[in-house]
């Protein structure tokens, strides 16, 4: 059985009285065991819809329409709601955007835990509240125990996002696919929420991939990226060698819009050995 998701051809179109627009051209990319890739491209790109097609998420009136998406030997796009409902969550954990729209307000986030466990034939005791809390604390949130008796609403943008991490890792799935998982928070913040989920997807043997439109996530965290442009990948490959050496004129405007002229000119230019990133490039932000 192959491990980790490898897609092919994934055609991705959106039906409206209007008439069909297609979002995504014939996608096709890996995600190997213990591997980080970051999904980037200005907005409209088709980055999100890459993800939601591939786990079934995807709302009307969007419809996949051809392609494979292979997840540990079973193909995600023929399947049955019946079938991969079971997979999302606990073999395929999932970080939204909006955290709160992720949380229940009006039940208690301990019940939210326990409504994951029963929903994948777990029982919700002791044992699953401690692995809960044990979660909340690995994620940086404070006073874990007081969290796991409170609301959605009583939470700052941060901690709820770190409890969407925890909920995403609770049945430790082998895949996490985060969807700009901190667009709405501020730059401190960020950063602490994805020191979080990186370590604690590579420290489990867990492979992960996240969407983001700002270039210094993918430079500080991924091992390798894809360039999206109106719904086709226009460049992939090992972070170092696509940020360094871009191939493809989209790519090359993307890295031109954060790499200030100036500092890229007092900057040594790579040569064919040297792997590193260029500072000004880590320390970006969003495009």
């Amino acid at each position: 059985m192959t491990t980790g998701l490898h897609v092919r051809d994934l055609v991705t179109e959106f039906h409206s009285r209007e008439g069909v627009k297609r979002a995504l051209h014939g996608i096709s990319f890996d995600v190997g065991a213990n591997e980080i890739v970051g999904v980037v491209g200005e907005s409209g790109s088709g980055k999100s819809t890459v993800v939601r097609s591939v786990v079934k998420l995807l709302m009307p009136p969007g419809r996949v329409m051809e392609g494979t998406a292979e997840f540990n030997g079973q193909d995600l796009i023929r399947m049955p709601e019946r079938q991969i409902r079971p997979i999302r969550g606990k073999e395929i954990g999932f970080v939204a955007q909006n955290p709160f729209s992720a949380l229940n307000p009006v039940v208690r986030i301990e019940k939210q835990f326990s409504n994951i466990a029963k929903a994948h034939g777990l029982k919700a005791d002791a044992a699953s509240r401690g692995r809960a809390l044990e979660l909340l604390a690995s994620s940086g949130v404070n006073d874990p125990d007081r969290v796991m008796r409170g609301y959605a609403h009583e939470l700052s943008g941060g901690m709820a996002q770190r409890v969407v991490i925890a909920m995403a890792l609770y049945l430790n799935p082998r895949l996490v696919i985060a969807d700009e998982p901190t667009t709405a928070l501020d730059l401190t913040v960020q950063r602490q929420v994805l020191d979080t989920l990186t370590r604690l997807t590579k420290g489990s043997d867990r492979s992960m991939l996240i969407v983001t439109h700002d270039l210094g996530v993918v430079a500080n965290y991924c091992d390798r990226v894809l360039v999206m442009y109106r719904g086709r990948i226009v460049e992939q490959g090992p972070v170092a060698e696509v940020f360094v050496r871009p191939q493809d004129p989209y790519t090359v405007s993307l890295l031109n819009s954060v790499v200030q002229p100036k500092a890229a000119a007092d900057s040594p230019v790579p040569g064919p050995d040297d792997t590193t990133l260029p500072t000004e490039l880590s320390e970006s932000r969003s495009i």
